[in-house]
This record gives C-alpha cells, sequence and structure tokens, in this order.
C-alpha cells in the first residue's frame, strides 16, 4: 500500500464521527499482508507513532479482459460477474478465528460498518484505492514454496474445511459488498496505474459519484477519460488533490510523516450535458463532491484547502515545475533533495530545465486569460521555488529516487513527459526535458535488469573489430 493512500487512510480515520471507511485492495496479496500487520495503519510524526484500525476491505473483482463497462451499462448491470480468491489458503488463517474475523470484515458486518446493513450504500462512505507496492507480496517462488511446506499442512482436512469456508464466505460477502454504488472514491495509486485502477471499479460508479485523484504529475484525468468513461454523459465528478506533505514508507501500512504539508483541493469542472455550460460553481457540484471536500478540509493533519479550478491548475504547475527538476535529478544523481542546492553544475541544469519548463507552462491556452501567469511562471520565481523547496526538504528522499531504487515505475511520464507532450501541442520542442525522460527509463532498465539477474543471450554482445 503507498505511502499517500495510508496517510489519507489513517488522517481520515482520526476524524471525530468519522465516516465508514473501506481499503480497496487489488488482490488476496494485500490481505495477505493487512492480516499481517493485524488490519492497522501505523503513521509515524516527529517520532509518535499511531496505529489505528477499523477498517473494511474489499478485494477488487476479477474481471474478462474483454467485459469493460459501456457507456450505458448501469452499476447494477455487472454486479453478477464471479468473484475469485486464491486456491491457497492464507497461512496466517490457519487457525477458525482468524478465518473468521477475515469473514466478519468482509461480509461488512463489524461495529464500523453498521451504515451499511441491508445492502444500502451510504452516501458518507469513503473508498480509498491506494498504491499497489508490488515489492512486498509474495510474488516470489520462494514465497510460494513456503506457502506449501509442511509447517502449514500439517493438517490437510482442517486447512481444507478452514478454506472452504473462507472462499464461500467471500464470494457472498462480495456479492453484498460490490454491489453498492460508489459515491467517494479516492485514488491514491501511482500516475501510470491510475486508469487501470478507477476502470476495475468503474461498474459501481455513476454520474453522482466524484473521484478525488491524489497523483504526482498531469494527464491522469485525460487517460481516465479515454479509457474508462470516453462518454461525458456517464463520468463521475472529478476532484484533484496537490499533496505536499513528505511522506516515507517504513514497511507494509508503515508510514513516516517527515515533512509538513498541505493539500490543495478543487472540483473540476464537468458538462452537466453535451453542449451546456461546465459546473463552475460550488454549489452547482453533485453533493457527493460536496461532501469530500467538507471531511477533506476539516480532517486537521492535511491542512486542506479548496480552490477554483484556474487557482488549483496554477497549484498543479507549480509543483509539476517543481517535480518535473528535483524528481528526475534526485533519481539520476542518486541523492537527496538538499544534494541539489549550492552546486554550480546542477544549478546550471537546473535553469536550462526550467527555462524549457517555463515557456511550455506560460504558452497553455488555459492560462491566456489569467493575469499575471508570465510573472508567476517566470524562469527566475520557478528557480526560487525548485531551491526553496529543496532545501525545506533536503533531508527527504524524492518519490521518483525512492521508486527507482525499488526497481518500480515512475511516474516520469506525467511529470517531464506531460510538458514534453504539452509542448508538441504548441509546436514547441523540448529536447531537455525529452533526455530527462529517457535517462529515467533507462536509469530503470538497468536497475530491474541488476535485480533479475538477466545476463545477456550467448553471442548477442559482438566482440570488436580490431
Amino acid at each position: 500500500m503507498g505511502n499517500v493512500g495510508v496517510f489519507v487512510a489513517h488522517s481520515l480515520a482520526g476524524l471525530p464521527n468519522r465516516p465508514p471507511l473501506t481499503l480497496l485492495f487489488k488482490g488476496h496479496e494485500q490481505l495477505w499482508r493487512w492480516n499481517e500487520v493485524d488490519a492497522t495503519l501505523k503513521l509515524t510524526t516527529h517520532g509518535t507513532t499511531e496505529n489505528r484500525k477499523g477498517f473494511d476491505v474489499e478485494i477488487q473483482r476479477r474481471r474478462p479482459r474483454d467485459a469493460l463497462p459501456s457507456e450505458q451499462e448501469s452499476p447494477d448491470s455487472s454486479r453478477t460477474a464471479n468473484s475469485t480468491i486464491p486456491s491457497l489458503l492464507v497461512p496466517e488463517l490457519r487457525d477458525s478465528a482468524s478465518v473468521a474475523s477475515v469473514l466478519h470484515n468482509l461480509s461488512g458486518k463489524g461495529p464500523e460498518s453498521a451504515s451499511r446493513q441491508d445492502n444500502v450504500p451510504s452516501r458518507n462512505h469513503i473508498l480509498v484505492l491506494p498504491e499497489v507496492d508490488d515489492k512486498n507480496l509474495p510474488h516470489t517462488e520462494s514465497d510460494t514454496q513456503r506457502l506449501f511446506s509442511a509447517d502449514y499442512l500439517t493438517d490437510q482436512d482442517k486447512i481444507k474445511k478452514e478454506h472452504q469456508q473462507l472462499e464461500d464466505g467471500y464470494q457472498d460477502a462480495s456479492v453484498q459488498e460490490q454491489n453498492e454504488v460508489i459515491y467517494h472514491l479516492i485514488v491514491a495509486t501511482k500516475a501510470p496505474r491510475t486508469a487501470k485502477a478507477v476502470q476495475s471499479w468503474a461498474h459501481r460508479l455513476t454520474p453522482q459519484s466524484t473521484i478525488l485523484f491524489l497523483q504526482n504529475g498531469m494527464g491522469v484525468i485525460d487517460e481516465v477519460n479515454e479509457q474508462v468513461f470516453p462518454d461525458p454523459e456517464f463520468r463521475p465528478q472529478y476532484m484533484v488533490g496537490v499533496n505536499s506533505h513528505g511522506l516515507k514508507s517504513r514497511g507494509a501500512f508503515d508510514v513516516v510523516h517527515v515533512g509538513e504539508g498541505s493539500i490543495a483541493l478543487g472540483i473540476m469542472p464537468q458538462l452537466v450535458t453535451p453542449g451546456s455550460e461546465p459546473v463552475q460553481s460550488l454549489g452547482q457540484a453533485p453533493p457527493s463532491s460536496r461532501y469530500l471536500l467538507r471531511t477533506m478540509t476539516r480532517t486537521p493533519v492535511f491542512v486542506a484547502v479548496g480552490f477554483t479550478p484556474t487557482d488549483l491548475l496554477q497549484h498543479q504547475l507549480d509543483k509539476l515545475a517543481i517535480n518535473s527538476i528535483i524528481n528526475p535529478l534526485t533519481a539520476i544523481l542518486g541523492c537527496q533533495n538538499g544534494g541539489l542546492i549550492y552546486s554550480f553544475n546542477i544549478t546550471r541544469v537546473m535553469r536550462l530545465l526550467l527555462a524549457e519548463i517555463g515557456l511550455v507552462i506560460r504558452s497553455l491556452p488555459e492560462l491566456q486569460n489569467v493575469p499575471n501567469v508570465n510573472m508567476r511562471f517566470d524562469t527566475l520565481r520557478l528557480e526560487r521555488l525548485v531551491v526553496s523547496i529543496a532545501e525545506l526538504t533536503s533531508n527527504n528522499d524524492s518519490s521518483m529516487l525512492q521508486d527507482t531504487k525499488a526497481a518500480r515505475q515512475t511516474e516520469i511520464d506525467y511529470i517531464n513527459g506531460y510538458i514534453v507532450k504539452r509542448g508538441e501541442e504548441l509546436g514547441l520542442h523540448c529536447v531537455l526535458n525529452y533526455m530527462l525522460m529517457h535517462m529515467i527509463k533507462a536509469k530503470g532498465t538497468l536497475i530491474s535488469r541488476d535485480e533479475r539477474g538477466i545476463l545477456p543471450f550467448p553471442g548477442s554482445l559482438k566482440k570488436p573489430r580490431n
């Protein structure tokens, strides 16, 4: 589970009269890890760790690849699809009490699920779709072999009976849980996996639902519209959050709050009907959007503030410019954020990159009627902004550095790649950002090869000619 997902779910759980919270897991592997940590989220701030429980859990059902929700598909039309769980019994669930506990949570009959009795969806229910940390999941051969070891298979009949109980109970629970309309969905996955993650739950989203996106970079909503909701009439309402909190993982479902920041929130304009004027005022937004905005802003830890779409766009572009410098340079150089300051050579690179980035941002058509845009996105002002953030977070590892070290896919296509894409649309060739984007991808490929121990095929390396 990603840092932002843990941070958001943990903070919302600390509210007085908190709303029901459900964590949406990609598969049974995350459920194994969730049970290993005793269904607990941990957040450490200033050396103090606070544990929080009481979360419901839902597991993504496996749908055929060609069974994608159509624009006319109602939330109820795909609810009879089969749900599956693994053919292995989770080792940590071998005792009857553990099995009963998981079934109790999955069926939504715990004390925190009282608002969903009789399968009536609660309009105050918030679902958090976190990032999947594949490196913490048991995909390796050694883990699979461990599941079949004698320590876990001493009583075959008991295990088979309890496994069947878990499977039957899970399928019954999924029929109940996955029939509900999702009114509030917070997506905290990495940008490259956001569209696919939303697609898995799209059959339960309606135009009255609200999705809050909390990703680095820009361009995610365009992908979601293209791949998941191509028809504007059937799209949910979108909200975007710009998060400046510093977070660092310390293990599965365990995050350290290393830097206090804020979250800028905004409800995106949306066409009510084709050809109509987009929704601009908060009063015109669906009740789900207003409720989610109120809930986020009343959470003290977030320091969340609501903005108009135009103001939020400028906040997004500010952060995009910062991330376009700090993230790739720290990942390539292998240094913390503070390593970028007080270096003549790095400053020269930074200024050349910011000249490209600032030119693209100032040329965006959506900002042409906004006052003081040229001053706000001037190269010198952006440089001062980057240096101040790098100094403020000097002891932090950027998210891209963490991803490259762990051989995970980075968000470079949505950061520098977004600058390159918008520049091409405007007739501007951003060669420096293009080069940086491919350097990050090349480094990720090299690290991934080293981790997996990939060797070249015999004869693939030719001897140099004399």
